[in-house]
């Protein structure tokens, strides 16, 4: 009877525990949601909020496009690669939603993204101003744009940058030595290969040695797009004509060392944007499952001038440290050299003229002003009303209510502002008579 007992009704041994459920996680840093939902909402305003108070931190405000936010963030330990495409999307909904200005990004650097051919009628004074101010900036380039500053030089200086954030961040820079600059966003295009071997031909025809410095991620992506690019030129040699067996590729960044000394911050994995992990043997044996992004360079002040001394001493290593004085006195030489033109009276007469003409259209604009102000002044609405119904103003519409001791009062909309003159409805008919 006990055995049968048993297998009907088994008595376990011990008696079993109940484990509650695990608690949720918590939620990602990066809000996950669509607009329109009060908690996804809520959550991006707290977002705007952290990222005001990051870019608050630093006393240089540079421009970073969604992209370039999500590599900082990154950079500072607040996502991760994966969470790229969720951090891009949070923040443009706080720019659709004002949380942060519109313009809180940069501008998309494809001018094919832009409008062209818009056309606003504006003051004519604004126009002559821009008249002026385009003489003034045509006469201060005139000298460096007719300079030749590779006279008598060894070395012919390119910069191919990875990201356009790099690129506006070192641009002013270059424009000191005359270092033309580029982002190539990744793999170079046949176009920018065609192009820096143009530029490289033309150097070695006056026999000097062009130089493609070269600025990209450390990971092993951007290695590897340094180490190749050598061998992308020379795939479009058949294309250009030139071969880059005389072009030095001096790769000055982002390298191991100025991360280490700049104390820029290691990402520990190396995942991608699709959020896999590279393969690369080579690379994980030398430097382990770690990279840094560019944009760790905007993390702060401090670093971000690390990241201008790193671009000037590559410059300088070729140009000299004297660099700038001597292509200054250049310039200087050049100026002189046009004073026929830099002294001609045309250039004081033009610019008497056009102050004359701007004075003189903005004495008009302000009597235009002025007269539409008084017409404004003097401008009122005849609104008939009868005993039967509320009146309603011309201008906008707002009904309002009125009594018979208002008739022929001058009075003002409560909501536009118009003036109203309130005249019976009998006077109408009455006009309308005598005049007949």
């Amino acid at each position: 009877m006990e055995n049968v007992m048993r297998k009907a009704l088994p008595i376990p041994k011990a008696p079993r525990e109940y484990h509650a459920p695990p608690p949720p996680k918590p939620v990602s840093w990066v809000p996950h949601g669509t607009i329109g939902n009060v908690n996804y909402e809520n959550r991006l305003k707290l977002f705007a909020n952290e990222l005001r108070a990051i870019n608050a931190q630093r006393s240089r405000i540079i421009k970073l496009s969604s992209r370039g936010w999500c590599y900082a963030l990154e950079g500072l330990g607040k996502i991760t690669k994966n969470e790229f495409t969720a951090a891009q999307k949070a923040i443009n909904d706080c720019r659709k939603l004002g949380f942060l200005p519109i313009d809180f990004t940069k501008e998309d650097q494809d001018e094919t993204r832009r409008f062209a051919g818009i056309i606003q009628a504006c003051n004519p004074t604004t126009q002559l101003e821009q008249i002026r101010d385009d003489i003034d900036i045509m006469l201060r380039s005139l000298a460096e744009s007719v300079t030749d500053f590779w006279q008598d030089e060894s070395f012919y200086l390119m910069m191919c940058v990875e990201k356009g954030d790099i690129k506006e961040l070192f641009q002013p820079i270059c424009r000191e030595y005359h270092v033309p600059i580029v982002s190539s966003k990744g793999w170079a295009p046949i176009l920018l290969r065609a192009h820096i071997a143009e530029l490289s031909r033309r150097a070695e025809e006056r026999n000097l040695t062009p130089v493609l410095l070269m600025f990209y991620d450390h990971d092993p992506t951007g290695l590897k797009i340094t180490k190749r690019f050598r061998k992308n030129l020379e795939d479009c040699e058949g294309g250009t004509g030139w071969n880059p067996k005389g072009l030095l590729i001096d790769r000055f960044g982002l390298n191991a060392d100025d991360i280490e000394k700049h104390g820029l911050t290691w990402i520990e994995n190396l995942k991608t944007t699709r959020g896999k992990e590279a393969n690369a043997p080579w690379y994980i044996q030398k430097f382990g499952r770690r990279k840094c992004e560019l944009n760790a360079l905007f993390k702060n002040d401090k670093t971000l001038e690390a990241a201008e001394a790193i671009c000037r001493n590559a410059i300088e290593h070729y140009y000299g440290k004297d660099a700038k004085e001597r292509f200054q006195r250049k310039e200087e030489n050049t100026k002189q050299s046009l004073s026929e033109i830099y002294d001609n009276p045309v250039w004081h007469d033009f610019s008497e003229n056009i102050d004359q003409l701007i004075e003189s259209f903005s004495e008009k604009e302000i009597r235009k002003t002025q007269a539409e102000t008084v017409f404004k002044q003097e401008t009122e609405l005849d609104v008939f009303i009868d005993d039967k119904y509320y009146g309603r103003c011309p201008s906008c519409g707002w009904q309002f209510n009125y009594s018979r001791d208002d008739v022929g009062k001058l009075v003002r909309c409560r909501y536009c502002n118009a003036s109203m003159r309130l005249k019976w409805k009998g006077e109408k008919s009455l006009g309308a008579v005598s005049n007949g």
